[in-house]
This record gives structure tokens, sequence and C-alpha cells, in this order.
């Protein structure tokens, strides 16, 4: 069904583009990001990887009994 008024058309506004150059870096720059990166890296190690602290799990399990049987 058709209604009296039609709705607005919507306007599009296109925005032009810029295209910003950035400096591509030298070989000296780009070796020196790596290498402090590849520091960065070393530097947290194994550290990085362990979820509990470097003495371990502190606390016991808590021993409680579960249920074994749908019902109980």
């Amino acid at each position: 069904m058709g209604s009296v008024f039609s709705a607005p058309k919507p306007v599009v506004v296109s925005t032009p583009a810029q295209t910003i150059a950035t400096p591509a870096p030298t070989g000296d720059e780009a070796a020196s990001a790596a290498r402090t990166d590849n520091q960065a890296r070393l530097r947290r190690g194994l550290q990085g990887t362990i979820a509990t602290s470097e003495r371990g799990v502190l606390a016991a399990a808590p021993a409680v009994s579960r249920k074994t049987l749908l019902g109980e």
C-alpha cells in the first residue's frame, strides 16, 4: 500500500579522499626498530607466558564432594 507522501531521498555527500604521504623508513631506521622490538620481546621471555606467580599455586584446591549422579 502506498502513502500520500513519499519518504525524502537521503543526501549523499562524498568527501574527497586525502592521501597523506608518510616517508618510508630507511634501512637503518627499520633495523633499529626491529632490534628494539626484538630486545623487548627477549626481555619479556618466559615471564610473559607464566599465568601464575613465580612461587606457583599458593592455595590448594578445595576438597569438596561433588555430585556423582543426577538428583543427589
